[in-house]
């Protein structure tokens, strides 16, 4: 199924599964989306600008142009998605457990992309990023708290003013400029 300009409401997507489908230039703003599936999807720039995620799962989905700025992912399941060219500004990766508030599970995010994406100011928490690739990606005053990011590929990211707590690195990926950005936002200068 295609789907060109067209604006959604609560009723159309609540409980739905969409499989194999296109979504070009679609709206999906200030919804919240319940016990929605989509499965194979493409996504062209579309808005979920306002949208709250509760109960939704995402496998094999892109999302390109697309804007999902402010959500959190904590009561998504995302597999297999392409994020790349996304914009993804304040957003939360997590995994809410669900018994009790805060509580958090492991997120994996293997096999999902984030290429050239817009990740400024957006947290990671306790996420399995192993191999993924940011490669291109703003994530400018970003967070990664007890991920692993081994073997993730951060070259050519802007990571200015990223944390990085406690996280598990091991060979992980950034350039030179990047241990610059990377060095210049924890104090540290190149003597002249």
């Amino acid at each position: 199924m295609i789907y060109k300009n067209k604006t959604f409401t609560e009723k159309e997507i609540q409980g739905e599964d969409f499989d194999n489908s296109k979504f070009m230039n679609c709206k999906f703003c200030n919804l919240t989306f319940r016990f929605s599936n989509f499965t194979d999807c493409r996504f062209l720039n579309c808005d979920f600008s306002g949208s709250l995620f509760e109960i939704i799962s995402f496998e094999k989905c892109s999302f390109f142009e697309s804007n999902l700025s402010g959500i959190d992912f904590g009561n998504a399941d995302i597999k297999l998605c392409d994020f790349s060219g996304a914009i993804l500004v304040d957003c939360v990766f997590q995994k809410l457990k669900g018994v009790k508030v805060g509580d958090r599970k492991k997120l994996d995010l293997r096999k999902c992309l984030f290429e050239n994406a817009n990740l400024e100011n957006s947290i990671f928490v306790l996420c399995n990023l192993l191999s993924v690739s940011f490669k291109g990606s703003k994530l400018e005053r970003g967070v990664f708290e007890k991920c692993d990011l081994e073997m993730t590929d951060f070259s050519g990211a802007d990571i200015s003013r990223v944390g990085f707590d406690e996280c598990s690195i091991k060979n992980t990926v950034l350039d030179v400029e990047g241990f610059i950005r990377f060095g210049n936002s924890k104090g540290f200068i190149l003597p002249d």
